[in-house]
């Protein structure tokens, strides 16, 4: 562990407070317009009228990846990707890695309590429900139904989600891993805008401020500490030391 790592896992009130700040600012003088940026209207707009009649691949592309047949490739991406750190990326130890995935698993799961218990009373109706003209993405597609409304719409937990793991992945994973999740984020993120589902605040402040907010909370306190302790406990004993050595 070097010591910018050592660094990034201790408390830093500094940047813990001026983080906090800053989302609450962000928060009390958006509040009172529901969550919305002044751009919210026109760019459901844009992207949902991007769907036509006659754009066949255009129309499929957007419908698939609302679906949750997405959903759940998109979950199994970010598996997929942290199996690969844990097991393949070598430049640290094999308790390192597993602790660095530990902690990211930890903030998501944060993240959908927050949305769920959080949000639970918090109607705020998707533009689709509020706004006309608007397509409706199954009209245009019959292969599949995809969910276009939702009456709980802030915060985007899929934007959410995407963001927690783009600034983990920069910060622990590598160059690399944040690159190509970063793509995945904009992949991710962007369906539910074009199917009429979220609302661009939704992603914006919703996701961002609240990936930002839980990240802070895991950087800039002692959690990855923690999480290194209790993964060396556990990978102490016999088999798991074992086959930590195999991985190492």
């Amino acid at each position: 562990m070097n010591n910018s790592d050592q660094n990034l896992s201790s408390w830093n009130i500094k940047k813990l407070f001026l983080g906090n700040v800053i989302i609450g600012l962000v928060v009390y003088f958006s509040i009172d317009q529901g969550f919305k940026t002044p751009w919210d209207e026109q760019i459901f707009f844009y992207l949902n009228g991007s769907l036509q009649e006659g754009r066949s691949l255009w129309n499929n592309y957007w419908a698939f990846t609302n679906s949750k047949i997405f959903d759940s490739l998109s979950g199994l991406f970010l598996a997929s990707i942290c199996l690969w750190y844990v097991l393949l990326n070598r430049q640290t130890s094999f308790q390192e890695r597993f602790a660095r995935v530990c902690l990211l698993i930890i903030s998501v799961v944060i993240t959908m309590i927050i949305i769920s218990r959080g949000f639970e009373l918090y109607y705020h109706q998707s533009p689709s429900q509020v706004l006309t003209p608007f397509v409706n993405i199954n009209d245009l597609v019959s292969w599949i139904e995809v969910k276009t409304g939702t009456r709980k719409s802030f915060p985007s937990d899929h934007a959410a989600i995407s963001f927690i793991s783009v600034i983990f992945m920069w910060r622990y994973f590598g160059t690399s891993y944040g690159i190509l999740v970063s793509f995945f984020a904009l992949i991710n993120a962007s369906p539910r805008l074009v199917g009429g589902g979220h609302w661009f605040g939704d992603v914006a402040v919703g996701g961002v401020f609240l990936a930002v907010l839980v990240t802070i909370w895991m950087i800039y306190t002692p959690m990855l500490n923690i999480t290194r302790w209790t993964v060396n406990w556990i990978f102490s004993k016999e088999p798991l030391a074992s086959f930590s050595q195999t991985w190492k």
